[in-house]
């Protein structure tokens, strides 16, 4: 049943996206559209939720009455159920250790945190090419007001 509400609910969504993106660049645009539109797309979403939810739970209890004939537990289907909870979960961690949200913090959003709880206005890294790794805090006219290694910053 929770299966088929995600289901139901990613389809119906992804269909109502394309429909209004259709009507937004094909037919109504920018300007304003008509008051009766709305109405008619909220029933339309609901109609078409429930029929996809419908289906899915009668789908779900008629291949579950055919996997009844066979009697005993199926390790395959537990392997599978577990595969496709886990990759999704995966595949959103991964992503996120890519864009910086998860890890360590690289070390000009350490610099900047640093400076900002100082009350500077801005932080200043020094060239990657440099060699010297400092974090330099800049007062109000861009000047620099104090200098310290990125391996002294609180972390």
């Amino acid at each position: 049943m929770l299966p088929g509400l995600t289901i139901a609910f990613l389809i119906t969504m992804t269909v109502f996206a394309i429909v209004f993106g259709t009507l937004w660049l094909y037919v109504f645009g920018d300007g304003t559209w008509p008051t009766w539109l709305d109405p008619l797309m909220s029933i339309l979403i609901l109609i078409v939720f429930s029929g996809l939810w419908m289906g899915a739970i009668v789908a779900g209890y008629l291949i579950g009455k055919q996997l009844e004939i066979e009697p005993g537990f199926n390790l395959r289907h537990l392997w599978i159920s577990l595969g496709a909870t886990m990759l999704p979960i995966i595949l959103v961690l991964l992503h996120q250790l890519s864009i910086g949200n998860l890890g360590p913090k690289p070390a000009g959003q350490l610099c900047g945190e640093y400076c900002g709880d100082l009350g500077y206005v801005a932080s200043s890294m020094s060239p990657q090419t440099s060699g010297n790794k400092t974090c330099s805090c800049l007062g109000q006219h861009g000047e620099v007001e104090i200098t310290l290694p990125i391996d002294e910053l609180p972390r």
